[in-house]
């Protein structure tokens, strides 16, 4: 097994960091621990912060959207159905001025179910009207 920077010198040990075989000029132990110029600032630093991903923040209001409409197939649809397409529509905003958001599925479906959801309750409420 041959060096990773000196491939004319024998390896002694992998390092920690990233098992790459080095020989014992390449090598600083940290803390009972064997590694190479490159990780070693990782070992003494620590690793590098979380980076939040792109898409992994759930959107606040297309979850209440989905919620409103909903509940509002079963209860106070005329109210619901209303408030539902009006947080989709605010949530389709945010999503799409800050792209780390998620939820635009969310959004999409409180949408269609609040339009068809609504359109139904008005259809029962002037069926039931027209009756009497």
């Amino acid at each position: 097994m041959q060096c990773k920077n000196h491939p004319t010198q024998m390896a002694v040990d992998r390092c920690a960091g990233c098992a790459e075989s080095f020989c014992s000029d390449c090598l600083v132990e940290i803390q009972g621990q064997k590694y190479c110029g490159s990780c070693k600032i990782m070992a003494v630093k620590g690793p590098p912060p979380a980076v939040i991903e792109q898409g992994s923040i759930p959107c606040k209001e297309a979850d209440d959207a989905l919620k409103y409409a909903i509940i509002g197939i079963f209860c106070f649809g005329i109210v619901l159905e209303p408030i539902a397409l009006v947080r989709a529509f605010k949530a389709r905003k945010l999503i799409a001025a800050n792209p780390d958001l998620t939820g635009s599925g969310k959004a999409t479906a409180a949408t269609i179910i609040g339009i068809v959801a609504l359109l139904l309750w008005v259809l029962g409420l002037m069926a039931k009207f027209s009756r009497v």
